[in-house]
């Protein structure tokens, strides 16, 4: 089975700090972003005691074909836990949000525990304000083929442009990734922007990304139809 998922290219941008402030008192997680819900899910800003479930989901097969098979995909443990003071430092500039995808209670069994599934998250990008970039993996096969990617894309797409004031949201993933395709052209209302050709590699071969966005004009004529409305 394949991952459901969408890779971000890191840019330097801008500085969301007066946003995040802006937020305090809300229901928060680390980085004084706000926590996201949906039916089945809450997305949770990571913590340090994270890095070491991230490094293990890293060497699923379905992770490092459909979400880090490409040259800047950190997969390395020992580098993740270096960059994490980074990512710590550039949450708390509201640049970008790093999200742990957690199951809620009693949706994996009648009387289950929370289950953290995956991860998504966003970065800032570019040095003109309000585009953003999101991206997302699943991770635990099982919970694959449920509708768990377009929950998370459409509560990242409605945070970013509710809370954070994007103008533009846009995200990439890998040609070879139809599953993707369809969750965010056909289910979240992305239009197909771009195609970038053999722009990553995975066993020995180059494959094309592409590249999909959504504007506030469009997400707000999709909102009105229904689509972003609850998840």
């Amino acid at each position: 089975m394949s991952a459901i998922s969408a890779r971000f290219l890191p840019v330097e941008g801008g500085d969301n700090t007066h946003l995040i402030s802006a937020m305090r008192g809300h229901n928060q997680s680390a980085g004084g972003h706000p926590i996201l819900e949906t039916d089945r899910l809450k997305l949770v800003a990571m913590e340090k005691d994270d890095v070491e479930q991230m490094s293990r989901w890293d060497e699923s097969p379905d992770v490092r074909k459909y979400f880090v098979a490409n040259a800047y995909a950190l997969s390395e443990p020992e580098r993740e836990k270096e960059m994490f003071d980074t990512w710590l430092e550039e949450t708390e500039k509201g640049v970008m949000c790093f999200y742990k995808v957690v199951l809620k209670k009693g949706v994996a069994a009648k009387r289950g525990k929370e289950r953290p599934i995956g991860m998504a998250g966003w970065h800032q990008t570019g040095d003109i304000p309000g585009r953003y970039e999101l991206w997302l993996y699943i991770a635990e096969g099982k919970w694959l083929n449920k509708g768990l990617g377009t929950e998370i894309v459409k509560e990242l797409t409605r945070a970013l442009f509710e809370c954070y004031g994007a103008h533009t949201v846009m995200l990439c993933w890998h040609a070879y990734n139809l599953r993707g395709r369809r969750c965010y052209i056909d289910k979240c209302g992305f239009k197909y922007e771009a195609r970038r050709r053999e722009a990553t590699s995975w066993e020995g071969e180059y494959f094309d990304m592409e590249i999909a966005s959504i504007t506030r004009e469009e997400y707000k004529r999709l909102k009105k139809d229904g689509v972003y409305g609850d998840t």
